[in-house]
C-alpha cells in the first residue's frame, strides 16, 4: 500500500451536482448604425413629398396634358384641382396625425378618414362638373384612364412607402391605406391636368376609382412594410 497521497488528483473527481455542460451564449453585436433622428425622418419625407409633386408635374409636362388646357378658365382648372387635393390632404390626416399617446388616432376615426375622402370627391364631382353626355365608348375612354391614374398613384405610392418604413407602431393597415388613398387622389388631380373628358361619370370612375384601389393596396403594404 502506498501511503503517498497526490492532492492534484482531486481534480480528476467529477462534480456530482454539476448539471451539463453548457457554452456560454453568443452576445449580441451591438446594431452597427445609429437609429435616425427626427429632423432626419422629416427630411426623408419632406424630400419624398417632393419627389412625388415632381413625378406627378412631370407626366403633364413631359407625357401628355388636355389639349385645352390653355383655353379653360382659372376657376375650372382650380376645381379641378382642389376638389381631389382637398381627398387628398384629408386621407393625410389619418397618415401624420399623432394621436394623444403618439400612435396614431383610434382605428374607428382612421377608418372614417380613410373611407371619407373618396365619397368627398364622388360628392363634390357630380356638384361642380356636368353630367356626361352620352357619347359612346365611355367604357373604353374610362379604363385608359384608369391605367393613367394607376401609374400616377404607384409612384408616389412606392415613394411614401419607403420613408414610412417601418413607421406605425398601431394600426399600420389603416394608416397606410389612408396613404394610398392619399395618392390616388393626387393622381387624380394630375388627371385634371392630363384628361379632357369633363362627365362627372368619368371622372369618378376614370380617375377616382384608383383612390379605392390605392386604399387597398396601401392595407396590404401595412401589413407587411410600415408596420413598426
Amino acid at each position: 500500500m502506498n501511503d503517498d497521497l497526490d492532492l492534484r488528483r482531486l481534480a480528476e473527481i467529477p462534480d456530482p451536482f454539476a448539471g451539463p455542460r453548457r457554452e456560454p451564449a453568443p452576445v449580441k453585436a451591438p446594431p452597427s448604425g445609429a437609429s435616425p433622428t427626427r429632423g432626419d425622418v422629416r427630411k426623408k419625407r419632406a424630400i419624398a413629398a417632393v419627389a412625388a409633386l415632381a413625378y406627378e408635374a412631370g407626366w403633364v409636362l413631359v407625357v401628355e396634358r388636355r389639349r385645352d388646357l390653355g383655353q379653360l378658365p382659372t376657376w375650372a382648372i382650380a376645381i379641378g384641382l382642389v376638389v381631389p387635393l382637398a381627398a387628398a390632404a384629408l386621407a393625410l390626416v389619418a397618415v401624420t396625425g399623432a394621436g394623444r399617446r403618439g400612435l396614431g388616432a383610434p382605428a374607428s376615426w382612421l377608418a372614417g378618414l380613410t373611407l371619407m375622402p373618396p365619397t368627398l370627391f364622388a360628392v363634390a364631382t357630380v356638384l361642380t362638373n356636368p353630367l356626361d353626355t352620352g357619347e359612346g365608348h365611355f367604357w373604353n375612354l374610362a379604363v385608359r384612364c384608369m391605367g393613367v391614374t394607376a401609374l400616377l398613384t404607384a409612384g408616389p405610392l412606392a415613394l411614401g412607402a419607403l420613408v414610412f418604413r417601418p413607421a406605425f407602431a398601431a394600426a399600420s393597415v389603416w394608416r397606410t391605406a389612408a396613404l394610398g388613398v392619399a395618392c390616388g387622389a393626387l393622381a387624380a388631380a394630375t388627371m385634371s391636368l392630363a384628361c379632357w373628358h369633363g362627365g362627372a361619370l368619368h371622372l369618378i370612375v376614370g380617375h377616382g376609382t384608383l383612390m379605392l384601389v390605392g386604399g387597398v393596396a396601401g392595407a396590404l403594404l401595412g401589413r407587411r412594410v410600415t408596420r413598426s
